[in-house]
């Protein structure tokens, strides 16, 4: 079942290519996390889906409604979508009872009883109600704007870069109370974030823009480990890329023999493994595939190394470790490989 239907989408602004016959489908209940580099067409997705822009190209669909298609655009403020922006955009002058019931409709009944509802429903002290924004701390004024977007009921809920102002810590606990808020009211959401780690603990389901086209959509477990191209695989995360010879389902690299995923492949391929499926073990005795540490950078619970391997011409992998046990600068290593590695393509 789908809510919201995505259909080749594009968009220019001049002789720019926003969007390029981007397709993408949203699940009821479901949360997207749309990620990409700057310029890649994330902020226009979200403004032609709220309807403060209206596509060259393509079709919007939502619970079966044409929003738009073929210069036809129904109205932002008619479509039902609810949006948060960065800023969380209050109005300073209104109390925080009056911000968040500036979304509702015109004659809700109870109005009292449903500000109540709302403020519980974002996990805030009813306390603030008499507030004004700029007595609240930015995550809490960024409930506040979730709760006057829940206002009006929304069939679906965006959020543009919500987070993006708030310190590290908070940015994670915002991100959970969010995540708990929207699942408890069965509202699809799609994020746009700049943040890889935080699209992939939030969403259901990841969708990578590049120059303004989709690359790969898919589960997060999908993205992470099955990237499509290196490019993405970098993206989404750290990654020590290297060239092998692949003979069924093992493939011959500068670390030795290791497993590739499904399907098998024959000759030149290109690898893609993780930094936490390799396991440094210092090794004076190693034989080959082994090599040496050249450089040590550490950084609390994790640390970087960079290892030189032996006989290969190759510039030393980067690799980034739990710091228990770590190696120096000038000691030789094992690097053990656990699990499968991930296939690109040719080489």
């Amino acid at each position: 079942m789908t809510l919201l239907t995505l259909d080749n989408l594009s968009k220019r602004y001049g002789s720019a290519v926003a969007l390029s016959d981007v397709s993408l489908s949203i699940a009821p209940g479901s949360r997207t996390a749309v990620v990409g580099p700057s310029g890649s067409g994330k902020t226009t997705l979200l403004r032609l889906i709220a309807g403060f822009e209206t596509p060259d190209a393509g079709r919007i669909v939502l619970k079966g409604e044409v929003l738009a298609q073929g210069g036809m655009a129904v109205p932002a403020h008619k479509r039902g979508i609810g949006i948060v922006a960065q800023d969380g955009a209050l109005f300073p002058h209104l109390s925080i009872a009056d911000n968040i019931a500036f979304g509702f409709e015109r004659g809700t009944p109870e109005r009292e009883a449903r500000i109540l509802e709302l403020i519980d429903m974002v996990e805030l002290d009813r306390g603030m109600l008499t507030r004004r924004p700029h007595q609240l701390s930015g995550g809490q004024q960024q409930r506040v704007a979730l709760a006057r977007a829940l206002g009006r009921r929304p069939r679906l809920m965006l959020l543009d870069e919500p987070f993006s102002a708030l310190d590290t810590g908070l940015r994670e606990n915002m991100r959970k109370a969010v995540s708990r808020v929207l699942e408890a009211a069965g509202i699809a959401t799609i994020l746009v974030t700049h943040d890889q780690a935080e699209a992939l603990s939030f969403a259901d389901q990841v969708a990578v823009l590049r120059a303004g086209k989709l690359v790969q959509a898919g589960t997060p477990r999908q993205l992470y480990l099955h990237p499509r191209d290196r490019e993405a695989a970098l993206f989404l995360g750290d990654a020590v890329l290297l060239p092998a010879i692949a003979r069924g389902n093992v493939a011959d690299c500068a670390l030795g023999r290791v497993a590739i995923a499904a399907p098998a492949r024959q000759g030149k391929v290109e690898i893609m493994i993780r930094p936490e499926q390799i396991r440094v073990v210092r090794d004076d005795a190693a034989p080959s595939p082994a090599g040496r540490v050249v450089e040590v950078e550490f950084s609390g619970a994790t640390s970087t190394l960079a290892v030189a391997l032996d006989g290969v011409a190759l510039p030393p992998i980067v690799i980034k470790t739990s710091s228990v046990a770590l190696p120096s600068a000038g000691d030789r290593v094992r690097l053990d490989i656990a699990g499968e590695v991930h296939i690109f393509g040719e080489g």
